[in-house]
């Protein structure tokens, strides 16, 4: 059963005794992160098919037996200094102390009859181009004991990974639930290739697990002089610092209350803004000259920051960062000399891309800023840059990355997890029987048709933040936000100005989501005025 922090715990849960056969690992630096403990995942795959759980159960079993991947099963701990630590078993029962969770649900009817399961998008659908909330779905794709808070692990025996498969007559809903220490986006599609190799009786494609125990990225930052950081003259630091941190409590206590939803960008959208956006630096890019090169993230990102950005109309005088993070294992080639297979852990850092409100509200501009988040990237992500932005993070109060540009500015997250090309995984080895046909859908079998991927965030403020989950079958982008409640009309007609389908979108003008917005487990939990008292206790530690 999942641990839930209630009055008695406050005064002093109790902890698991520790297991004298128990390996004990301290997690890396740059796993055991403040906020990453805070964030844990529902990652779920739609699959209109039909997939054998035993099959997919006996394969994460054996993989869990090749090598050192069986160190995926340790038991997370906090110990007496407040650090994380893993507690790798020396052996595992399936019985009484297993390396996995793995549960089932079975409904006997197709997804479609099902009055949750029909509102859960999927390619190539004509309409739902704006869809709920992911956590509308978590009774639908998780079981009720899946963890989602790091009490869950800490004060339970509980291994790192819940897997939870829902099964319909003509579809398979694929859950992992997992805390953000244990892997970042691009990592984790290591875990599930693996998985998949063993699935498919390729064992030998299963690469050597990175134990625990060893840190290619622990020198990071050491040694290293801050001043290099492109950006040092920029930090906030100080009275600018406790500025931002005040404005951000305004914000989220003036306007506490926020929605999640996912949004389909159509291929067609986005491939025309990309043609007209190089056609446009082409034309402005001197004879002889490349022109720069801008790929579909980076016009995504684009429009997604002006789409926000218009839709929370801030003040003109306001500066607009934008973190956008990215992985670092060609950065550090020397130190992931397989190109990162096996390795299961947090090697994610970010570049950061500074704009004023004018510029980006400008008309005709995504040229201009998909080229500014190029640029921002490419400066960014080399050894140099990476060492002085670590060596700032690492004498920050809990390690938090640096910010970038003035108090004032709105602070924006996007993450591009397309380079995981998680539409692209492949079940089929799993596959009993097909639910869609073939010559009915654009994604091949056992490929996935929708991911849905829950964010549990506790005491740690998300909003602004985009998950790019990818491009699929049908090229469509899916992105997935939280921001403000009242900002959410504007976005729905941006949107539909974009895709010009007017007919095809609900009654016309008015914002309606798809299903009525329901708040996250941990928002239910508390008042709105003790939600923001909690984001205000958490900035203080944070800020002081």
């Amino acid at each position: 059963m999942p641990y839930r922090m209630g009055l008695l715990s406050i005064f002093g849960p109790t902890r698991p005794q520790t297991v004298p056969t128990d390996q004990i690992v301290p997690l890396r630096q740059w796993d055991d992160l403040h906020y990453l403990r805070s964030l844990c995942h529902d990652f779920t795959f739609r699959f209109d098919d039909v997939l054998d759980a035993a099959k997919l159960e006996a394969a994460l079993g054996r993989l869990m037996e090749i090598g050192d991947w069986g160190q995926l099963g340790a038991r997370l701990r906090l110990n007496k200094n407040g650090k994380l630590e893993y507690h790798i078993p020396a052996e595992y029962d399936s019985n009484t102390r297993p390396a996995f969770i793995f549960t089932t649900a079975e409904y006997g009817m197709t997804i479609n009859e099902h009055p949750l399961g029909s509102q859960l998008p999927k390619t190539g659908q004509d309409q739902s181009f704006l869809s709920p909330t992911s956590a509308v779905f978590r009774p639908l794709v998780c079981h009720q004991d899946s963890p989602r808070e790091l009490a869950d692990w800490i004060y339970t025996d509980r291994p790192q990974l819940h897997v939870h498969v829902t099964l319909f007559q003509d579809t398979t809903l694929l859950t992992v639930s997992y805390i953000h220490t244990l892997f970042d986006a691009v990592a984790r599609t290591n875990f599930f290739k693996a998985w998949i190799a063993v699935l498919n009786g390729r064992e030998t494609e299963v690469p050597p697990f990175l134990p625990f125990d060893q840190d290619p990225l622990c020198t990071l930052g050491k040694g290293a002089s801050r001043q290099n950081y492109t950006n040092f003259h920029r930090l906030l630091s100080g009275l600018s610092l406790v500025l931002f941190g005040l404005r951000y409590l305004w914000e989220l206590f003036w306007f506490h209350a926020e929605e999640e939803h996912s949004i389909r960008l159509p291929g067609h959208c986005v491939n025309q803004m990309r043609e007209s956006a190089c056609h446009q630096l082409t034309a402005t890019t001197a004879e002889g000259v490349e022109p720069p090169f801008l790929s579909e993230p980076d016009i995504v990102s684009a429009w997604w920051v002006k789409t926000l950005v218009t839709a929370l109309n801030p003040s003109r005088d306001r500066a607009i960062m934008v973190m956008s993070p990215f992985n670092v294992w060609s950065v550090f080639s020397e130190q992931f000399p397989s190109g990162g297979k096996g390795f299961i852990g947090n090697a994610f850092f970010n570049s950061y891309n500074v704009l004023d409100v004018g510029e980006v509200l400008e008309d005709d501009n995504l040229a201009y800023l998909a080229s500014k988040n190029r640029q921002a990237l490419v400066e960014h992500r080399t050894q140099e840059q990476v060492h002085a932005m670590t060596s700032i993070q690492r004498n920050s109060i809990m390690s938090i990355p640096p910010l970038v540009g003035k108090s004032n500015l709105l602070f924006m997250t996007h993450t591009n997890q397309h380079k995981a090309r998680y539409f692209e995984t492949d079940f089929s080895a799993a596959v009993v029987a097909t639910g869609v046909p073939l010559s009915e859908r654009p994604h091949a079998l056992g490929r996935p048709s929708y991911i849905n991927d829950i964010e549990h965030c506790r005491l740690y403020p998300t909003r602004n933040v985009c998950r790019v989950i990818g491009k699929d079958a049908a090229g469509d982008w899916w992105l997935l936000f939280k921001t403000r409640a009242d900002a959410w009309p504007a976005i729905h007609q941006q949107l539909k100005a974009l895709l010009e389908i007017d007919d095809l979108l609900a009654d016309g003008a008015d914002y309606q989501p798809a299903i009525s917005y329901q708040e996250s487990s941990y928002s239910k939990a508390n008042s709105r005025m003790m939600g923001a008292l909690m984001d205000f206790y958490t900035f203080l530690k944070l800020l002081v």
